[in-house]
């Protein structure tokens, strides 16, 4: 999309009395560019785009040495090309957004493509009934019919073989002793106890969430001993293998949650 079709189109969808992000929504971009050219008038917006063209121009000095590295290394990005325009010419101002305009201008013309490495994908066979049930976390913020926000933590488990799902919330953020509960729940849901629980190792420990802290506190270790479940905390690099678990998770939040009044 060109910048004055996506200019026109949130002028257009504006008028009709759509809201900043249902626009970015409709168009699949930024919320963030769609504030940008909100109160822009058609002048402006023209200014601008002269104001851009002219720094492109700017980096026709550094032509042949950008087309260079990237005939060398077509798997070289803008942000690289960057970094590597200040390195060089330390005493010049490259911005970002410039740079990567006109290398994206640059590999049309020259017909640059980025060398990708192909992935081999491989299907991994489901694990036995009763086998393997994987767990993830989730939160959301819903409105109560006041309109107060209302922020809930949501648990989210699905049995690896049968696809057999669950999931509970909460309006607290998630304890030891609130996620105990919900798992006892989710075993009485699934009349039966699975022989393992699968987490995702990197989300368990993510900064911004406690959820690590959860599995390893020594409440949580007599919980699982009693039960007689494994946990498997694992490191996977292919999205493939979590599948199941972020699916349900992103249709906690996103189709079960979205725009329902807390109650």
């Amino acid at each position: 999309m060109t910048r004055w079709k996506m200019y026109a189109e949130i002028h257009q969808l504006k008028d009709m009395g759509l809201k900043k992000a249902q626009v970015a929504r409709r168009l699949d971009i930024d919320v963030k560019t769609v504030i940008k050219y909100w109160e822009m008038d058609a002048d402006e917006f023209a200014r601008i785009r002269e104001q851009s063209k002219h720094r492109s121009r700017k980096l026709d000095h550094y032509h042949d040495v950008i087309l260079g590295w990237l005939n060398k290394f077509p798997e070289l990005s803008a942000a690289q090309v960057t970094d590597w325009l200040k390195e060089h010419y330390p005493g010049v101002r490259f911005r970002g957004r410039t740079v990567r305009r006109y290398v994206a201008q640059l590999r049309e013309k020259h017909h640059i493509t980025k060398e990708r490495a192909q992935r081999q994908y491989q299907a991994v066979a489901d694990p036995p009934m009763g086998k393997q049930m994987q767990l993830d976390f989730g939160q959301t913020t819903v409105r109560k019919p006041t309109g107060e926000p209302v922020k809930i933590y949501g648990m989210g488990a699905v049995l690896s073989h049968s696809r057999y799902r669950y999931a509970q919330w909460s309006d607290r953020p998630l304890t030891t002793s609130t996620f105990i509960q919900m798992l006892f729940c989710c075993f009485e849901y699934m009349d039966g106890i699975p022989e393992e629980l699968v987490f995702d190792q990197d989300r368990l420990l993510a900064v911004c969430e406690n959820y690590g802290d959860i599995i390893f506190t020594h409440e949580f270790e007599r919980f699982k001993q009693a039960m007689g479940f494994k946990v498997w905390l694992c490191r996977a690099g292919d999205p493939e293998s979590k599948g199941r678990i972020e699916a349900l998770v992103k249709y906690m939040k996103g189709n079960f949650a979205a725009n329902r009044p807390f109650t």
